[in-house]
């Protein structure tokens, strides 16, 4: 993703600070090693967002075609 370690995490406190419920979880390292992961609403927001990327995607489709067959014939 050519992004610092530092950045990710900036983003990541970032999300969890803009919603009323945190997106990820932590967990300090130590002899195990630490981690993150979503929550059940860091997961539900990943789908909410890929299902408007979707729809988005799909309501464009046809301009994009348009677009695309102007640049084809340049």
């Amino acid at each position: 993703m050519d992004m610092s370690y530092r950045r990710a995490w900036l983003l990541v406190a970032d999300l969890n600070q803009s919603f009323s419920q945190p997106v990820t979880t932590t967990r300090t390292g130590g002899k195990g090693g630490g981690f993150a992961e979503l929550t059940p609403f860091g997961f539900s927001l990943i789908a909410r967002y890929r299902s408007i990327e979707r729809e988005a995607e799909a309501a464009v489709a046809e301009q994009l075609e348009a677009l695309s067959a102007e640049i084809a014939r340049s």
